[in-house]
Order: C-alpha cells, then sequence, then structure tokens
C-alpha cells in the first residue's frame, strides 16, 4: 500500500483511533528496527500494553482499534486498487 493510500485510510478513521493506530504502528517499526525477532503474541502483548497507557484504555481496545484499522486500511486499499 502507498504511503498517499494509507494517508487516506486514515482520514476515514474517527481522530482517537488514528492516533491509536499510529502510536501502535510507531512502536511495532520500533520494535523491529530494535531487531527484535517478531513474536506475534508478545509483541502484541507489548505495543497493547504501551497503548492503553498512553491513551487510558484497556490494553483489550488497544488491540480492536488497531486490528479496526488495518481492516479499514485494507478495505480502503482494495477499493482503490478496483478502480
Amino acid at each position: 500500500m502507498s504511503d498517499a493510500n494509507v494517508k487516506k485510510g486514515l482520514e476515514s478513521l474517527p481522530a482517537v483511533e488514528r492516533e491509536v493506530y499510529c502510536f501502535m504502528e510507531k512502536e511495532y517499526e520500533l520494535l523491529e528496527q530494535a531487531g527484535e525477532k517478531y513474536d506475534e503474541a508478545k509483541n502484541d502483548t507489548y505495543v497493547e500494553k504501551k497503548a492503553s497507557k498512553a491513551f487510558d484504555i484497556s490494553e483489550e481496545e488497544a488491540g480492536i482499534i488497531y486490528a479496526r484499522a488495518e481492516s479499514q486500511l485494507r478495505r480502503h486499499h482494495l477499493y482503490q486498487a478496483s478502480e
């Protein structure tokens, strides 16, 4: 997905969800840059916990917001690709 498509897809999200998603994406990138081997359960738990503290939401809510945003971005990308 191009950066332009991601930006357009993110603009369609509510502001708080966009902020949580961007925060979590940045945390995942930091883990990757630090050389963390990808461990889905471990990394998701770590990032959800950080988002929970940063946004005063539950870890579960952080995970739901991230998953919903990912789904929205995929739908937006598929819609753009079909035009």
